[in-house]
């Protein structure tokens, strides 16, 4: 099996950027990395539910008239 030099030097960047980030833990009140991509994820969730809703209520809609 043939490892790919191109495949170990994108796995060494990330994992070196993934430690530098790591450790730049600045918690002075601003918000963190981390409750950042929380909160877009909610954020996120929460759009496609009520897509989901909106869908739901649009096709009873629909059949009433």
């Amino acid at each position: 099996m043939h490892i790919d030099p191109s495949w170990t030097f994108v796995k060494a960047y990330f994992g070196a950027r993934i430690e530098r980030l790591k450790e730049a833990r600045d918690d002075r009140g601003a918000i963190s990395i981390e409750t950042m991509m929380i909160v877009a994820g909610l954020v996120v969730v929460a759009a496609i539910a009520a897509g989901v809703i909106l869908t739901k209520v649009n096709e009873k809609a629909k059949t009433i008239k």
